[in-house]
C-alpha cells in the first residue's frame, strides 16, 4: 500500500485529530480505507488507462473480484450490456473538467454477472505541482434505493391509471343508466346489469394482460355468446387495442351483438354477422355486416342502443359513425382515432 504515497505528496491536513496522531497518520489513514464498510479504490492517474492500484476488502466483497483481478485494470472493467452509455460519458466529462467532487449513479456488474447500480464518487489527488496524481473512488450499493424508487414511480403511474380508467368507467355506467329504458323494472335492472357485466369482463381481460391491452378478437368472442358463436364471424389483422379502448370498444361490440340478436339478423337461424377491422395510420376502422335479416327497416327514431352507441364512439372516444340498411341488413361502421388511447 506504501506504493500509492509518492515522496512529493503529502496529503490532506486532517479536519479533526490530535498531535499525538500525526506521525502515524498514512498508516491510520490505510487501515480506515481498507477497514471501512465502504468499497473504495484508488487509481494511478500517471499510468496509462489510470488502472487501479489500491482496493479495499469491501470493493472485493461488492463486486466478487479477487485482489489479482482488479490490481491493474481500469474500472471500467464493470460495466456492462445495460450500462447507460451517457453515465459513462459523464464521468468522462467530470475528469476532463477536473471537478473536485465528481458523483454519478451507474449500472455496474459483479463478477458472476449481476447487476447492481453503483453510486459513484470520485475525487482526485493532487500533487505540491498541482498534477492529479490519483483518483480516489468509492462505490455504494444504491440498488435497493433505485428498486424502492421505480416501485413507487410504477405505483404513482398505476394509480393515476386506475384513477382514470375509473373514471371513464364511471362515465360509461352513468351514460348507460340515463340512457337505459324498460316496461319494468326488473327489465331496466337486466339491461344495467348486462352492460356492467359487459364493463366487468373487460376489466378483467385488461388485468389479464397486465393493463397492456387486449387483442380485438379476444374482446369481440368475449361479447359473443357461445349459443351463437357459429353466426359471428371475424376477419382482420391482430391487434392490440390500447387500455384506453378496451372498455368502451366492448361495449360498442356489446350494443350491436344486443341489437342483432333482438331486432336484427341473429333473431334468425340463418342470420350472420360479420366484424372487419382495419388498423389505419392514425384511426381503427370496424365494419359490423349483418346477413340474413328479412324486414329490416331504418328506424324512425334512434333507440337507446343506438344513442349509447354513438355517444360512447363520438362523445368519448371523439370518432365517428355510419350507418347504413341495405335489404340484407344493417351495416355499421366504427372508425376510433387512436390519439384517443393516449
Amino acid at each position: 500500500m506504501d506504493a500509492v504515497v509518492g515522496a512529493a505528496f503529502k496529503g490532506d491536513a486532517p479536519a479533526a485529530s490530535q498531535a499525538v496522531v500525526l506521525p502515524d497518520r498514512r498508516e491510520l489513514a490505510l487501515v480506515a480505507v481498507e477497514r471501512t464498510r465502504m468499497p473504495m479504490v484508488v487509481s494511478d492517474a500517471r499510468q496509462p488507462d489510470c488502472p487501479i492500484v489500491l482496493a479495499n476488502r469491501a470493493f472485493l466483497a461488492l463486486t466478487g473480484y479477487s485482489a489479482e483481478e482488479v490490481i491493474g485494470r481500469n474500472c471500467r472493467f464493470l460495466q456492462g450490456p445495460d450500462t447507460d452509455p451517457s453515465d459513462v460519458e459523464a464521468i468522462r466529462q467530470g475528469l476532463r473538467a477536473g471537478t473536485e467532487d465528481l458523483e454519478v449513479e451507474l449500472l455496474n456488474y459483479r463478477k458472476d454477472g449481476s447487476a447492481f447500480w453503483n453510486q459513484l464518487a470520485i475525487s482526485p489527488v493532487i500533487d505540491e505541482m498541482g498534477e492529479v496524481i490519483y483518483y480516489f473512488a468509492s462505490q455504494k450499493d444504491v440498488t435497493a434505493r433505485r428498486r424502492a424508487e421505480q416501485m413507487e414511480a410504477t405505483e404513482r403511474l398505476l394509480l393515476r391509471e386506475v384513477d382514470h380508467r375509473a373514471m371513464n368507467a364511471l362515465a360509461l355506467v352513468q351514460s348507460f343508466v340515463n340512457l337505459s329504458k324498460a316496461d319494468t323494472a326488473t327489465g331496466y335492472a337486466t339491461a344495467i346489469r348486462e352492460r356492467v357485466e359487459t364493463l366487468a369482463r373487460a376489466h378483467r381481460l385488461l388485468g389479464e394482460a397486465g393493463w397492456s391491452g387486449v387483442d380485438l378478437a379476444c374482446l369481440l368472442a368475449a361479447e359473443t355468446p357461445e349459443e351463437i358463436r357459429e353466426c359471428v364471424g371475424a376477419n382482420g389483422t391482430p391487434i392490440q387495442l390500447p387500455t384506453p379502448l378496451v372498455q368502451p370498444i366492448a361495449l360498442v361490440l356489446h350494443e350491436l351483438m344486443t341489437n342483432a340478436r333482438r331486432h336484427g339478423s341473429l333473431r334468425d337461424p340463418s342470420g350472420t354477422v360479420g366484424v372487419e377491422w382495419v388498423l389505419q395510420s392514425q384511426s381503427l376502422l370496424i365494419r359490423w355486416r349483418e346477413t340474413g335479416a328479412h324486414d329490416v327497416a331504418e328506424p324512425t327514431q334512434a333507440g337507446v342502443g343506438i344513442r349509447m352507441l354513438e355517444g360512447v364512439v363520438t362523445r368519448q372516444l371523439g370518432g365517428a359513425v355510419k350507418w347504413s340498411w341495405p335489404s340484407s341488413g344493417v351495416c355499421v361502421e366504427l372508425e376510433v382515432p387512436l390519439e384517443t388511447a393516449e
